[in-house]
């Protein structure tokens, strides 16, 4: 007897997976805010979100079922012509370099059957299905099921197999719906082809044992070639989103994921040791063409980010690039995109994350010159409650990097004294707290007006007081570990 369903057809586990839901919330804005890092603040960052809430919109309009559609794209898929991906009439970004690899046999880790496997005939099922909205539905789900199983070549087929079900979608709303569900599937499966690939030390002293544990896992530069191809489906298939609004958000997201992956490639996979030896390295050559592709990474993030339409999104895209460059040592390239975002304010948010990261790791000089491109940014603001909320933005950096004398320099950026005011009181509360007293009471005794110092000195007394807390407690801390010994 027939199920009554096609999808009943599947494995529990799929049919499950359903609970998890298709499409995410439709956010047309994301609200995350902006941390220095500063464990004292100035008090002036008062509004230093990265972007005002969200405010109402509405939802994607689009005709039902029932109802007359909108035309659609003259260069949209169609079904029963030339299949999507490797080979003619490609429709979406491919490579074919790695086809070989996609038809390779996929087993777990120690080379055993599992009960409970996603299979080809799966996705051939879902294909049979005549009503594009509804294929592309159950592949997604497909591919989330391959994802949670670490059937990473199987996702990539599902989702391949569900982009051209939603380029094929005529009604608008689910037509978006499903991009944006690919969007953040494609994402996971980037994430994911990154986890599991990336060079590892020696598990086992038996070689043999290792051996078969490398055999069974994707080859890095398979895996970072074939999350490169998941990046350019995202940003290609976002592309194709018809509303405006979330179309440029997706974009950015898209280019997030992107900028993401580049810094996981030059943190995790130029650094880390292979073989059972934890001291030998990945060979120069490699290391050097894994930071090679991170760059090239980067740079096609940067030329995706030029097709976002509405600003917000496109800055804050730009944003993210410099900022995981800058994360990732990538400092050149991170200074060069943080420089070149044209908005001020976004460009004074990235190059003081840009410059912290520097600072971090030492890169002295280049934070210095990454600080002062902050400064030109914020002086050239004429809003004079933006410029002060960014002036406090930067200066909150300088405090966390114990940079006092470029912080106390950076006060001319406010456009009150009130807020100079503030600010003064913050670096001499920090200076207390880093025992720097002396240079505290030398700057307020010749450089702070009168009628300010008895405040700056109680925020001195304040500092001071609070390091020696900090001292006691750990003090304490020690004490109480011996006596557990």
């Amino acid at each position: 007897m027939r199920p009554a369903h096609l999808a009943a057809g599947f494995p529990a586990f799929v049919i499950a997976s359903l609970a998890l839901g298709l499409v995410p919330p439709l956010a047309a804005q994301n609200d995350s805010g902006l941390s220095s890092g500063s464990g004292s603040g100035t008090g002036t960052g008062r509004s230093a979100g990265v972007y005002p809430p969200p405010g109402t919109r509405g939802p994607l309009r689009g005709p039902g079922r029932g109802g007359a559609v909108a035309p659609f794209r003259e260069d949209s898929g169609r079904r029963g012509g030339a299949p999507y991906g490797p080979g003619i009439n490609v429709q979406f970004p491919d490579d074919p370099i790695l086809a070989p690899f996609l038809s390779l046999e996929e087993r777990d880790a120690s080379g055993r059957k599992t009960a409970m496997r996603i299979t080809p005939e799966m996705i051939e099922t879902a294909q049979q299905m005549t009503e594009a909205g509804e294929r592309g539905r159950i592949l997604l789900q497909i591919t989330r099921g391959a994802i949670l199983g670490n059937q990473l070549t199987t996702a990539n087929k599902a989702i391949v197999a569900a982009a051209a079900a939603a380029d094929e979608e005529r009604n608008p709303l689910i037509h978006d719906q499903l991009i944006i569900s690919i969007v953040t599937t494609a994402g996971l499966l980037s994430d994911a082809l990154l986890r599991e690939a990336k060079p590892q030390g020696a598990f086992f002293a038996d070689d043999a044992r290792n051996e078969a544990i490398a055999a069974a896992r994707i080859a890095p530069d398979v895996a970072i070639r074939l999350a490169r191809l998941e990046w350019r489906r995202s940003i290609y298939m976002a592309a194709r989103i018809k509303s405006a609004t979330y179309r440029s958000e997706y974009l950015e997201r898209a280019i997030e994921n992107m900028a993401n992956g580049s810094a996981t490639i030059a943190l995790e996979y130029a650094r880390l040791t292979e073989g059972a030896d934890p001291g030998k390295k990945q060979p120069n050559e490699k290391q050097d063409e894994y930071k090679k592709q991170a760059d090239e990474i980067l740079l096609e993030a940067v030329e995706a980010a030029q097709q976002i339409e509405r600003p917000i999104w496109k800055n804050q895209a730009l944003e993210r690039i410099a900022v995981a460059a800058g994360q990732s040592d990538q400092y050149d390239r991170a200074t060069e995109i943080a420089a070149g975002i044209e908005n001020a304010e976004a460009r004074a948010r990235a190059l003081v994350l840009v410059a912290e990261s520097q600072a971090r790791q030492n890169q002295n000089d280049a934070a210095t010159q990454s600080y002062n491109l902050v400064g030109q940014a914020v002086s050239s603001i004429q809003q004079n409650g933006l410029r002060g909320v960014l002036a406090g933005i930067l200066i909150d950096s300088l405090i966390s990097t114990g940079r006092f004398e470029d912080a106390r320099a950076s006060l001319v950026l406010y456009p009150s004294d009130s807020e100079r005011f503030v600010a003064m009181g913050a670096i001499a509360e920090s200076q207390g707290v880093r025992r720097m007293a002396t240079e505290a009471r030398a700057w307020i005794d010749h450089d702070v007006p009168a009628e300010y110092r008895s405040t700056l000195y109680r925020r001195l007394s304040n500092g001071m007081l609070r390091a020696i807390s900090e001292d006691r407690a750990r003090e304490f801390q020690g004490r109480d570990l011996d006596d557990t010994r």
